[in-house]
């Protein structure tokens, strides 16, 4: 097993790029259809949501999905000294090309505590069965998380999933691994 975190991304983020569009498009629709139907996705007042770039796991079907059944959507805002704050949008219209080059709500959108918040949707390039997310490599999502109590959920395609991932003591566990096959309920939950 390889515990270089840098090393695993280099190797996630080439076997990402390696899908054909049609291949990730796949995997894209079948993840969101597994947010959507379940239980903790349809229980959620509140939602934070990571907004996709054209390489992560689309996130677009469920933010619109959340936007038209009337709930509480939120979005990152990062900022540089490593804060990430939740954002509340109504629409996706709304969001601007950040500074790091992935649509962000305004820094005057309506910012949400974090415990008021119901579900988070994270990225990951890759993760394991006991719930830990191989994230880029900011912390911003563990940093986040350590202030809230929702229920989170890593999107991951099953291509990427690992064995067991390095960890450090600043990484937070998520209670559901979500891929195009299934919904992973991980020991963290509840």
């Amino acid at each position: 097993m390889c515990t270089d975190k840098k090393t695993l991304r280099g190797r996630y983020l080439a076997e990402r790029a390696s899908l054909s569009a049609a291949e990730k498009q796949a995997i894209d629709r079948a993840i969101a259809q597994n947010i959507l139907q379940s239980e903790f996705y349809q229980q959620a007042e509140c939602i934070f949501c990571y907004v996709s770039t054209a390489e992560e796991i689309d996130t677009r079907m469920v933010l619109e999905n959340a936007l038209a059944s009337g709930r509480t959507v939120c979005v990152p805002l990062c900022g540089k000294d490593g804060s990430m704050t939740a954002r509340k949008i109504t629409a996706l219209s709304e969001l601007r090309t950040g500074h790091y080059g992935i649509l962000e709500p305004s820094d005057t959108a309506p910012e949400i505590a974090p415990e008021n918040i119901d579900l988070i949707l994270a990225p990951a390039l890759s993760c394991d069965r006991k719930g830990y997310r191989l994230g880029y490599g900011g912390g911003y999502y563990d940093r986040f998380l350590s202030r809230t109590n929702a229920v989170c959920a890593a999107l991951c395609a099953s291509q990427r999933m690992s064995a067991t991932l390095p960890r450090e003591v600043f990484d937070r566990r998520c209670h559901y691994i979500i891929t195009e096959r299934e919904v992973l309920r991980t020991d963290e939950s509840r």
